[in-house]
């Protein structure tokens, strides 16, 4: 008990540590690299506001909050997730995580982004690239893809009935035409069980790590800090009513907060939705970098109102779930994301 006590204080600095660290980060938002991370996987999650740090038992969880990972019963659990992300965009992503009793759980994952058949205009080089960039027009096609991908392995254990801590390790690919870059980066997590009508809080920090590079220009991976909380307002025997939220503060933007709710009957249908709040693009005056000008009237982008249900399909004794999420996204295309989740 005194090792859980002291694993638990050291987190809890950690977490607050980098809570504090984050409030004094110059805001540049677009300023990091690997964008894709920041792109939520799971038509649950999502549908719920992304309101995701105090969930467990779901293997989509190694994408958010590790320790969420953590299953029981020796029990196999793996997704798949498919979501046309904006300007079509293929987001796809990945999971399989196995409960090895006394050791914990671990599980392996990817997620993607991309897109292929882009025409190729390699002629057009920015000026601060010259010096290290040479046009390759006869050496390959008329088109290129591009693709993000990321891969993980995550650990999760439940020290207790009600502490659960994990952890992740992500290997970290951008990749454009011939030119790619590579990282890693970490993730660290805790679920507590309070012991009340299933309400859990939880904390996570996602991608610490190393920078990209492209051409000799960093960018630092979007490091985010979470806490999280859920509850579950009403519970019987065939409905249950859960209400979750999150307080989440990326590194180079505002403090967000992520709310969402689900209603489900006898784990065989469930309904859900969310709204994430000050979740917009721009909203400020901006100047025109290239003549200067001061645009005040510089459209929005806001990712607001979500909502999506899932289906049980009866398959014998295995449990197989098929979620659906919608997210609006203002002036940008809306999305739909599908994911099949089995458990064995």
């Amino acid at each position: 008990m005194n090792l859980i006590k002291r694993v638990m204080a050291a987190l809890i600095l950690v977490l607050v540590a980098t809570g504090l660290s984050f409030g004094q980060v110059q805001k540049k938002s677009g300023y990091t690299g690997a964008a894709f991370l920041k792109v939520g996987v799971g038509a649950r999650a999502v549908a719920m506001g992304s309101a995701t740090t105090s969930l467990s038992g779901d293997v989509n969880q190694m994408f958010w909050n590790p320790a969420g990972i953590a299953l029981s019963n020796n029990q196999w659990q793996a997704s798949f997730s498919y979501n046309r992300w904006i300007a079509d965009l293929s987001h796809n992503a990945g999971a399989i995580a196995h409960d090895f009793g006394n050791f914990g759980t671990l599980g392996i994952g990817f997620v993607s982004l991309g897109v292929s058949g882009i025409a190729a205009d390699r002629d057009a080089v920015p000026s601060f690239l010259l010096s290290t960039f040479t046009p390759y027009d006869n050496e390959t096609g008329d088109t290129y893809d591009y693709l993000d991908l990321a891969v993980n392995i995550t650990y999760a254990r439940r020290f207790t009935d009600r502490l659960a801590l994990g952890t992740s390790v992500k290997f970290i690919r951008q990749g454009i035409d011939n030119v790619s870059t590579t990282s890693y980066a970490f993730d660290f997590g805790s679920t507590y069980n309070i012991g009340f009508r299933n309400a859990v809080i939880g904390a996570r920090i996602n991608n610490l790590g190393k920078d990209l590079r492209f051409y000799d220009i960093g960018a630092p991976l979007p490091l985010v800090f979470s806490v999280g909380a859920s509850i579950d307002l009403y519970h019987n025997e065939q409905h249950t009513i859960k209400f979750m939220a999150d307080a989440t503060k990326p590194q180079d933007t505002d403090q967000l907060i992520f709310t969402g709710g689900e209603y489900s009957f006898s784990d065989y249908f469930a309904v859900r939705g969310g709204y994430k709040f000050n979740y917009s693009g721009v909203s400020e005056s901006k100047r025109n970098e290239f003549d200067s000008e001061i645009l005040d009237d510089v459209p929005r982008s806001e990712e607001g109102i979500s909502f999506g249900a899932g289906l049980r399909v009866p398959m014998g004794e295995n449990k197989i779930m098929v979620d659906y999420a919608f997210t609006e996204f203002g002036i940008l295309d809306n999305t739909h994301r599908f994911t099949v989740n089995v458990s064995f």
